[in-house]
C-alpha cells in the first residue's frame, strides 16, 4: 500500500510508486493538525467552554457542589492562577484538549491497523481529523476529547493485549477515569463488547481471560468509587445528592424518540466530510464482501455501532462528534480498505485535505477579540465580581446565578426543576444581567412574553434592569423629570449612585452623584426636579470610554 497511485488502477496491476501514500496520509495528518494549532488560539470561545470554565473557577472559590461530570477541574484548577484573562485560560486549557485529540490519532492508527495496514489506518486518523465539526470542536474545552481519548486507549490496550496484570490495570484505570469524566462513556459499549468478544475468540474462549475482563471491570469500578470519593469529598455535604440529581436527570432526558433535536448538525456534519461520509455508507457493504472473519465483522460492527446514538442521544452537538467518531472511523477500516483499493489511497488522502482547508476558510471572521473586550469591560466596571445572569457562564470569574440555558437546561427552568430567577433574587444580590444570547431580546427590546423565560423572570428583569453598556445590564431606575413619586419593589438591594437629574427616595431629595443604599423590599421613587434622572447599581460605575462591539459575540455551530 505505500506506493499506490493517486489515481484508480485495477486490482494486482503494476502500479508506479512515484508517491508514498503513507507519507502523503502523515504529512496530510500534520498540515490539518497545524491549521487546527491555529484555531486553537483563534477560534472564538464557544459558549460551553465559558460554561465549563465557570466550573473550574467555583471549584477555585469553594461553591461547586456537583461531584458527577466535574472531575476536569481538578486537573484544571491551576489555571485560575495564571495571569490573564477568561479568554486566555480557556485558550491554554484548549492546548491539553488538542493533546487529548492526538492521542486519540494515535488510538486510532493503532486500532485501525489490527484490521487493515498501516495506510489505511492513516487514513481513518485522516477521516476522523478532517472532519468539519471534529476540526472545528476537536481541541474545545469539554470533556469529549479527554474522554474519548481514555477509552480508545482502552480499547487499543485490550485489543493488542492478553490482559495481564499490567494491561488490567492500565485499562481499569482509564474506564474508572473515563466514567468519571462523562456518564455517557456508557455509549461505547457497543464498541468494547466487540473487542472483547474478538480477543475471547482469538484466545480460545478461555475462561481464565473472562476472568481477566471481569477483574478489569472491577478494578474499573474500584477507580471510579476512589475518585469519585476523593473528588466529591471536597464539594460540601449535598455533592451525594447533587449527584443523584444529576443521574436522575440524566437518565430521563439522555435518550430521546422520534425525530432527533439536532438531526440538522447529522446532515451538516455528512456534508463538511463527505470522505467520511462515503467510508460510513460504504462500511455495510465492506463488512459484508470482506475476508474476515466472523469474529472480526463482529468487533468492527462493534466499533462502527455508537454512530447510531444520533438516532436517539438527546445531547448530539457538533462538539459530540469528537467524542462519538473514534471508533466509527476505526470500523470504517473495512470500507477504507475497499475505496483505497479502488481509487487510490493518495486520492482519497488528498481529498480529505482538501474538505478539511475549505471548511477552515470557509469559517467567517473569529469574534475572540469582542470576547475578550466584553470580559475586560466587565472586569473593570466590576472590580469585585458580582453575581450576575447570562446564558452561559461567559464571565467566569463572576459568580453565574442561574442555569447554564442550553435547550436541555432552559427545559429543565421551564419546568421547575431549577429556581427561577426571581427566587434567587429573593436569596442573593444580582445586580448584572449579561445579554448575551438573543434569547434575553424578547426581554430587553420587548414588552410581550419572552418564551425562554418564566412570565415572573420576564417582569422581574424588566422592572430590574436598566442598559448600561454593550449586552450588560446593571440594576437600576429611569426617573423621568418631574415624575410624581411612586412605589417600587427594589428586587437588588446595596449601594445605588444618582445619576443626571436629581432624585427624590422615600421622602428624601438626593442630588447627581449621591450614593443611597437601598434595602430589598418596597420603596418610594420619583423625580427630584424637571431633569430625568437614573438610579444606577454601584458606587459610580465606570462605563468604558469605548464603543461596544458589535454583536456577534459567538462563532455559530
Amino acid at each position: 500500500m505505500a506506493g499506490l497511485r493517486l489515481n484508480a488502477g485495477e486490482k494486482g496491476s503494476a502500479r508506479p510508486a512515484w508517491i508514498n501514500t503513507q507519507a502523503l496520509s502523515i504529512a496530510a495528518l500534520a498540515v490539518i493538525l497545524l491549521v487546527q494549532l491555529e484555531m486553537v488560539f483563534g477560534r472564538a470561545i464557544n459558549w460551553d467552554e465559558f460554561y465549563h470554565y465557570s466550573r473550574v473557577e467555583m471549584l477555585a472559590r469553594g461553591t461547586l457542589t456537583l461531584p458527577l461530570q466535574t472531575l476536569y477541574t481538578r486537573f484544571f484548577a491551576w489555571v485560575v492562577h495564571v495571569p490573564g484573562s477568561v479568554v486566555e485560560h480557556i485558550l491554554l486549557i484548549r492546548v491539553f484538549m488538542y493533546l487529548s485529540e492526538i492521542a486519540i490519532l494515535a488510538a486510532i492508527v493503532g486500532i485501525a491497523g489490527r484490521f487493515a495496514d498501516r495506510t489505511v489506518a492513516l487514513l481513518c486518523a485522516l477521516g476522523y481529523l478532517s472532519a468539519g465539526f471534529v476540526l472545528q470542536h476537536g481541541f474545545s474545552f469539554r470533556f469529549d476529547a479527554p474522554t474519548a481519548a481514555l477509552l480508545m486507549l482502552a480499547l487499543w490496550v485490550l485489543l493488542r493485549s492478553r490482559l495481564d496484570a499490567k494491561a488490567i490495570l492500565a485499562t481499569g484505570l482509564l474506564l474508572g477515569l473515563a466514567f468519571m469524566m462523562t456518564i455517557k462513556a456508557v455509549l461505547y459499549a457497543p464498541a468494547f463488547a466487540g473487542i472483547l468478544w474478538l480477543r475471547w475468540t482469538e484466545l480460545g474462549r478461555s475462561p481464565a481471560y473472562a476472568l481477566r475482563v471481569a477483574c478489569t471491570g472491577f478494578l474499573a469500578a474500584i477507580v471510579f468509587a476512589l475518585v469519585y470519593w476523593l473528588h466529591a469529598r471536597g464539594l460540601g455535604e449535598y455533592a451525594d445528592e447533587h449527584a443523584k440529581a444529576v443521574i436522575a436527570s440524566s437518565s430521563g432526558k439522555m435518550f430521546s424518540l422520534g425525530i432527533p433535536p439536532y438531526w440538522r448538525f447529522a446532515v451538516k456534519g455528512a456534508i463538511l466530510a463527505p470522505v467520511l461520509t462515503l467510508f460510513i455508507l460504504a462500511f455495510p457493504i465492506a463488512l459484508m464482501t470482506s475476508d474476515f472473519r466472523p469474529a472480526e465483522r463482529l468487533a468492527l460492527l462493534g466499533l462502527f455501532l455508537p454512530l447510531t446514538t444520533l438516532a436517539f442521544y438527546h445531547n448530539s452537538a457538533p462538539y459530540y462528534y469528537t467524542f462519538m467518531l473514534p471508533p466509527v472511523v476505526v470500523a470504517c477500516a473495512a470500507s477504507a480498505k475497499m475505496l483505497a483499493a479502488r481509487y487510490g489511497a493518495g486520492l482519497l488522502a488528498l481529498l480529505m485535505l482538501v474538505c478539511a482547508l475549505t471548511v477552515r476558510a470557509l469559517e467567517p471572521p473569529s469574534p475572540i477579540d469582542k470576547q475578550r473586550q466584553l470580559i475586560e469591560a466587565a472586569e473593570a466596571m466590576f472590580p469585585e465580581p458580582v453575581a450576575y445572569f447570562d446564558f452561559s457562564g461567559m464571565l467566569g470569574r463572576f459568580p453565574k446565578a442561574n442555569i447554564f440555558m442550553t435547550p436541555w437546561g432552559g427545559e429543565q427552568y421551564r419546568m421547575g426543576m431549577s429556581p427561577s430567577m426571581e427566587a434567587i433574587m429573593a436569596r442573593e444580590t444580582v445586580p448584572l444581567v449579561m445579554a448575551n444570547d438573543p434569547m434575553f431580546d424578547a426581554v430587553f427590546e420587548g414588552q410581550g412574553p419572552a418564551p425562554e423565560f418564566l412570565p415572573q423572570d420576564v417582569a422581574a428583569m424588566r422592572s430590574t434592569y436598566i442598559h448600561l453598556w454593550g449586552p450588560y445590564w446593571v440594576a437600576g431606575r429611569q426617573v423621568p423629570g418631574d415624575s410624581a413619586v411612586q412605589p417600587v419593589e427594589i428586587l437588588v438591594p446595596g449601594p445605588y449612585t444618582v445619576r443626571d437629574g436629581a432624585v427624590r427616595l422615600d421622602g428624601v431629595t438626593y442630588q447627581p452623584g449621591a450614593i443611597i443604599n437601598l434595602a430589598r423590599g418596597r420603596h418610594e421613587i420619583g423625580a427630584g426636579g424637571a431633569r430625568d434622572a437614573s438610579l444606577v447599581w454601584g458606587r459610580d460605575l465606570r462605563v468604558p470610554d469605548s464603543p461596544p462591539p458589535p454583536e456577534p459575540y459567538v462563532t455559530s455551530f
